[in-house]
């Protein structure tokens, strides 16, 4: 099984701790993993060669708990002799990148760096890099390694151990808790920067303040590229032979318990280590001094704050990382960029973490567009030709009752169905709360989901549904016209591996059972749309992992795992069929070998404005045309989707029969079968109709997984699924064939928790005069309690009831935590009284939840959300600004086009830095009344 190399180290140090843990399902467990990585077998006990029993897992588990409860004393005495700085630059010197190269990559030690940083609060000491902090600290990352081992043996055995229940059976909150943890970085740097980039202009165009990428990303490359001869200058240093085996293999466990390093060893590491630490005034006098002052800002913003250091006391293995929302760790002047694939493949939600902090109104609703619009954006570039609507509405059940889809697609026969979801999962959900990460998922992916099935629901009881935009634009949808529907739900956030892990999210009741939408971050979908340029590329790949997720003895290893199968012309299916074995895992390698190298190449192009790099193609050039030929020809979508799901080879040995046979008179046909691949020859006057009625050939479809059709001259004719493959079956139904599953009972369920029946608390609201729909919204949001608390005389039921459904509804979204009734009553108090805008409550709800000790009045004041901030104070900032930026109103007045929006950016981000007090849209408004009659 191919693993891939920044994963293999780790298994090789699992492998360790089983082998020396002594009870029969460990050594099975080992050896198990030992034969998966093609290793020589486990130094281990007799494996059980049975099936494990309650007693078996009773005994590894007591066995992995004395050993966790060791390994924690031992991991706090190495601790108390180092310094968590020592700690982190042997990181960074051992596990960053290779030989000095692909250093934005994530380090083969973050869990350990991370799991460090939340359990030392002592940054640096006078003894930094001594030679005993430096051994100490080996230990600490060493002993870190071997507690995340055996914690996660104790989440994996906690419940059934069954295959089943190994793989997807495992649950939706522990999938999330492990991915959270994970060191593989989320999205491919070039696609997540532009991504980041879009976003941040979107806040900035919405009055909101986003301090500049373009600084943050001079200063990373810069520090990158002093990284690089540091790096490779100490590597050819190392001679000690367990310090390049960690070099080599990136394994911790093999070194020994009583590590000592020479004086020489000792001291080339320490100068090694001191090449990390930056001092800030040489990054800063690296800059231009245009980008100084956003380069403190960035500073400020991501450095660590030490009382967020050491919080975890009892050493969980899920823990509030103070280093994924503060990479930087600063002792005095001296500055380590930690873990730097957090400013490349995990800039967006870098971003994410530092917004959370600060964010406003501006930042939300900017989030969502662009999630909508860039998904939208992407998947039209590959559909030139479709009609693309955004933010369509059409009628609903009840009367004037009008909803809404953030996008459709329809091209030819097929339509697109695109409802984009911009929330991020909360911290709780993040470290596997049960009843959070269910709801949320619910919220998110379930709630896009059920607005698709909804629009089809609709398309099936209707016949015809007409969507019409705020412009005037309608697009009309035709059943009788419409071959199926693909569910695209795109998201900010990224639900790896559970977009590929389906059938926990069908327990869940988060989707219907057999549902198969594609669940896509915005930066992946970039990347998905530029591996597949053409309509039939891209609905192939989509049916293609339509076909893998839908057999449950193969499990996946995450969306780009599968798409690098596709882009590599592999059939994963067939390949297992070929095995004929009961479960197969996918090999976690394929990204790394096929599709890394080419994104490697596409971003050095991309971030130096070199021509593009042909990206990787499931078929040769010559394939392809004969493709697009014969869509040209038929307009057979679902045939042009099926050729390019089929291998080049496959339609090489199709070709090759074609060539072979004899002349094919009218009326007569050549089949033939090759593995799963059902081959018909015919004369290309002969209806592919009547072809496909001939008893033959009926017999050929029900033994076949797929069967294309050719003329002797090896044109394609037709091609279509065979009675074999999964959905070898007629659809009888449009939601059928759009794959949304057992979706009649499940969507019922879904509509209950969303609109459910009229309780008697919401009777009470509609007798005191609440709309029906706000009591439906209340009871949907379990917000009916809060609502009835929050009413007395100084708000009615319908003044409650709007605050929550307006205002509060849209902060749960975000946090997934209840608003206090005491905190709910003050900030309606700011709202009702004009203090704070209406458009500024949900920002300040999210802080009041995320700080529930602080009072609602002090947070808005602190974010500058109050209205009612002195006038003259005002002007004061704001003239100050124009005073330390050497500007004069005239200047202001005078300026055009991107001067002039330099200039607003530069007075905003002053204001805001000098005076955080001062209200902020004040602020806006202020400085635009500075343009009062420029006419640029």
């Amino acid at each position: 099984m191919g693993i891939q190399r920044r994963d293999r180290g780790s298994l090789r140090d699992m492998i360790t701790v089983l082998s020396g843990l002594g009870t029969p399902l460990s050594a099975t467990y080992a050896t198990g993993f030992a034969d998966a990585m093609e290793l020589p077998p486990a130094r281990t006990g007799q494996p059980l060669g049975r099936p494990a029993t309650p007693a078996d897992v009773a005994e590894f588990r007591a066995a992995c708990e004395r050993e966790l409860a060791a390994t924690t004393r031992a991991l706090d005495a190495a601790l108390a002799d180092t310094t968590l700085l020592d700690c982190l630059c042997l990181a960074v010197l051992f596990g960053q990148g290779e030989d000095g190269t692909r250093l934005g990559t994530p380090n083969a030690f973050t869990h350990e760096m991370e799991f460090l940083a939340s359990c030392s609060s002592q940054i640096a000491s006078p003894t930094l890099f001594s030679r005993r902090n430096l051994e100490a600290a080996l230990r600490a990352l060493a002993l870190a390694r071997r507690h995340e081992v055996l914690d996660g043996q104790l989440v994996l055995t906690d419940g059934e151990i069954s295959p089943a229940a190994r793989g997807e059976g495992w649950q939706v909150h522990h999938q999330l808790a492990w991915s959270w943890r994970s060191g593989h970085g989320a999205f491919p740097t070039r696609y997540d920067w532009a991504y980041s980039v879009r976003l941040a202009q979107r806040i900035r165009d919405r009055g909101g303040d986003h301090p500049d990428l373009a600084v943050l990303l001079s200063a990373y490359m810069f520090v990158l590229t002093g990284w690089a001869d540091a790096l490779r200058e100490f590597h050819e240093k190392v001679t000690d032979p367990a310090l390049r085996t960690l070099l080599r293999e990136r394994t911790m466990l093999h070194l020994p318990d009583a590590l000592t390093l020479s004086e020489p060893t000792a001291n080339d590491v320490a100068l090694a280590a001191s090449r990390l630490l930056l001092p800030w005034h040489v990054l800063a006098d690296a800059l231009p001094d245009s980008q100084r002052e956003e380069a403190e800002r960035w500073r400020a913003l991501l450095t660590a704050n030490p009382a967020d250091l050491g919080r975890n006391t009892a050493r969980g293995h899920v823990f509030d990382s103070p280093l994924a929302a503060a990479p930087l760790v600063a002792a005095g002047d001296l500055v380590l960029v930690s873990l730097p694939h957090l400013f490349s493949t995990d800039l967006s939600q870098l971003v994410e973490r530092v917004f959370a902090r600060l964010a406003g109104p501006p930042y939300y609703r900017a989030r969502g567009e662009e999630v909508e619009e860039a998904a939208l954006k992407h998947l039209a570039a590959v559909f030139p030709s479709a009609q693309v609507l955004r933010g369509g509405k059409y009628p609903g059940t009840r009367p004037g009752e009008l909803i809404e889809v953030d996008g459709v697609l329809l091209w030819e026969d097929v339509a697109l169905v695109v409802e984009g979801k911009g929330g991020y999962l909360s911290t709780r959900s993040r470290h596997g709360d049960p009843e959070a990460a269910v709801t949320e998922l619910r919220r998110t992916v379930g709630d896009g989901f059920f607005q698709v099935a909804r629009l089809v629901r609709a398309l099936e009881r209707d016949g015809r549904v007409t969507l019409t935009g705020d412009r005037g634009a309608s697009l009309t949808l035709d059943h009788k016209a419409i071959r199926r529907i693909y569910a695209v739900v795109p998201t900010a956030d990224t639900f790896d591996p559970l977009s590929t892990l389906l059938g926990l999210l069908w327990r869940r009741e988060v989707l219907p059972e057999g549902a198969f939408p594609l669940i896509v971050a915005v930066p992946e979908l970039n990347l998905l749309t530029d591996l597949l340029p053409t309509p039939p590329e891209l609905l192939a790949y989509l049916e293609y992992r339509e076909e893998v997720l839908a057999t449950p003895s193969i499990r996946t290893g995450g969306e780009l795992e599968l798409l690098a199968t596709f882009a590599t012309t592999m059939d994963v299916v067939g390949t297992f069929r070929e095995l004929d074995v009961p479960s197969v895992a996918l090999s976690t390698d394929h990204q790394e070998k096929y599709l890394d190298p080419w994104l490697e190449q596409a971003f050095h192009t991309w971030i130096n404005g070199l021509p593009p790099v042909p990206p990787p193609r499931r078929h040769v050039e010559r394939h392809r045309e004969k493709i697009e030929r014969f869509l040209a020809a038929t307009h057979d979508t679902a045939a042009a989707t099926v050729l390019q799901q089929l291998t080049g080879a496959q339609l090489g040995a199709a070709e090759q029969y074609a060539e072979r046979v004899p002349p094919v008179r009218r009326g007569t046909l050549s089949p033939n079968t090759l593995g799963d691949l059902g081959i018909v020859v015919t004369n290309p006057l002969d209806p592919i109709e009547t072809v496909r009625a001939v008893r033959p050939v009926e017999d050929l479809r029900a033994r076949s997984r797929w069967v294309v059709y050719l003329t002797p001259e090896t044109e394609f004719r037709h091609a279509e699924v065979g009675g074999t493959h999964v959905f070898g079956s007629a659809a009888a139904s449009l939601a059928e064939a759009s794959r949304l599953g057992a979706v009649a009972d499940w969507f019922d369920r879904a509509a209950a928790r969303r609109h459910g029946p009229i309780t008697s608390a919401d009777r009470a609201l509609v007798e005191a005069g609440v709309p029906e729909t706000m009591a439906l919204g209340l009871t949907r949001l379990g917000l009916t309690k809060a609502v009835l608390d929050l009413a007395d005389p100084e708000w009615s039921l319908t003044q409650a009831a709007d605050f929550y459904l307006t205002h509060v509804r849209r902060a749960l979204e975000v946090t997934g935590s209840a608003l206090p009734a005491a905190a709910a009553r003050e900030v309606l108090r700011l709202l009702t009284s004009g203090r704070i805008h209406p458009a500024d409550a949900a920002a300040l709800i999210e802080q009041v939840v995320r700080a529930p000790k602080v009072s609602p009045e002090s947070l808005a004041r602190a974010a500058g959300l109050l209205t009612d901030e002195d006038d003259d104070r005002l002007a004061a900032a704001v003239q100050a600004a124009l005073t330390a930026l050497d500007l004069t109103a005239d200047q202001v007045r005078s300026s055009r086009g991107k001067e002039r929006r330099r200039i607003r950016d530069r007075l905003l981000g002053t204001i805001r830095r000098e005076h955080p007090g001062v209200n902020a849209r004040a602020a806006v408004e202020a400085v635009e009344r500075l343009f009062a009659g420029s006419s640029g």
